[in-house]
């Protein structure tokens, strides 16, 4: 099967040789999360990283062709300033 491969291991509570399969996956698209966490007036996205709160939430469960497609719309987002306290 494409992205396993198989080796045996010692397993001393089983009593022996064991097989193990390893799936071997691409990497995951990394967040575009900066630590600049801080929501709009709105409360609709993140003006650190420019995703939408429902981006937000799901980027766990999302799959790597959608979240792709999130990364390409916030790319170039320049994170807003907040004024100095």
């Amino acid at each position: 099967m494409a992205g396993q491969s198989g080796m045996e291991i010692d397993h001393p509570r089983r009593g022996g040789r064991r097989s193990l399969q390893l799936h071997v996956m691409a990497a995951p698209i990394e967040s575009p999360c900066r630590n600049l966490c801080s929501l709009d007036a709105e409360r609709r996205g993140c003006t650190g990283c420019g995703r939408t709160l429902d981006e937000i939430v799901h980027w766990r469960s999302m799959t790597d062709a959608q979240r792709a497609v999130v990364m390409a719309r916030v790319q170039d987002f320049e994170p807003l300033r907040r004024p100095a306290p």
